[in-house]
């Protein structure tokens, strides 16, 4: 036998051996994936059985699943799917929903809004694409133009009543932003929200001022769902003191739109292209 094939036969039998070595390694692994994964989905059904427990009143039932989110929750390994920030934020949010469950005096709007919390916060380490608290930006854009109103009508309860909407939102989806986003984002929110919180609450508003604090806001709000900066917040209707152009520049995009509209309709006579829908996540209420 020459020395070449010696040697080849030396290497190719060194080689079995190591790939007899790794695949044990490999199939431990792979065990490992899997039950992560099966851990990760029991949290994600439980947190979701929990808010409805919670939201319905039904305390027996809302503390078994607690009981079994707080175990996952000791047992998962989250490294990778998060920050110290984030895997703090929801350790909090667990602890708080626990806290709220078992105290006497908790009232049904905590039940509501502490399951809410834990809800968005699971999903959110779970489902990294589309998670449930980016639906969330309808309702920030509507707060933010109700605050716009309320600065243009010179309204301080209004504008209050508002401030206070937009916390209890932010609130909401802060621990489930916190696990997806930089933490430099999270206490920019925190600071221009705390920000517009002093400024509604002085006596004498100064209206220029409160209109610097709402127009930073766009930023932070588009920072924090992830959004263009190009992208509007919210018209600037309120206040304006030429509503007219306003409305024909309305009037104009509508124009346009149909406009747009009617060339595609008839384009899609001219050549017929299948369409494959998709489904979303549903079942979620605010």
């Amino acid at each position: 036998m020459s020395v070449n094939r010696r040697g080849w036969m030396c290497l190719s039998a060194g080689c079995i051996v190591l790939i007899m070595l790794l695949l044990p390694l490999q199939t431990v692994r792979a065990h490992h994936d899997a039950k992560h994964t099966a851990q990760l989905n029991e949290l994600d059904s439980a947190s979701e059985a929990l808010y409805r427990y919670m939201q319905d009143g039904n305390g027996e039932k809302a503390q078994v699943e607690m009981d079994r989110i707080v175990r996952l929750v000791e047992t998962i390994s989250f490294k990778g799917l998060s920050s110290v920030e984030g895997i703090h934020a929801l350790s909090e949010t667990v602890m708080d929903t626990r806290e709220a469950l078992v105290r006497s005096q908790s009232s049904p709007e905590e039940w509501r809004n502490t399951s809410s919390r834990l809800r968005l916060a699971v999903d959110s380490l779970i489902h990294k694409q589309q998670p449930l608290w980016h639906q969330y930006y309808k309702l920030f854009t509507d707060d933010l133009s109700q605050l716009a109103k309320a600065r243009s009508d010179a309204d301080a309860k209004s504008l209050q009543n508002a401030v206070h909407t937009l916390k209890s939102h932010y609130e909401t989806i802060r621990p489930a932003a916190a696990i997806q986003l930089d933490n430099s984002i999270i206490a920019k929110a925190d600071s221009w929200l705390s920000y517009l919180e002093s400024v509604s609450m002085k006596k004498d508003l100064d209206a220029s001022e409160l209109k610097s604090v709402l127009d930073s806001g766009e930023g932070v709000i588009h920072d924090l769902f992830g959004k263009k900066r190009s992208e509007p917040v919210l018209l600037p209707l309120a206040g304006s003191s030429n509503p007219w152009k306003w409305s024909l520049l309305i009037g104009g995009w509508i124009a346009l739109a149909l406009t747009y509209t009617g060339m595609r309709h008839y384009n899609a006579y001219q050549e017929v292209r299948p369409v494959s829908g998709s489904k979303d996540r549903g079942g979620w209420r605010f």
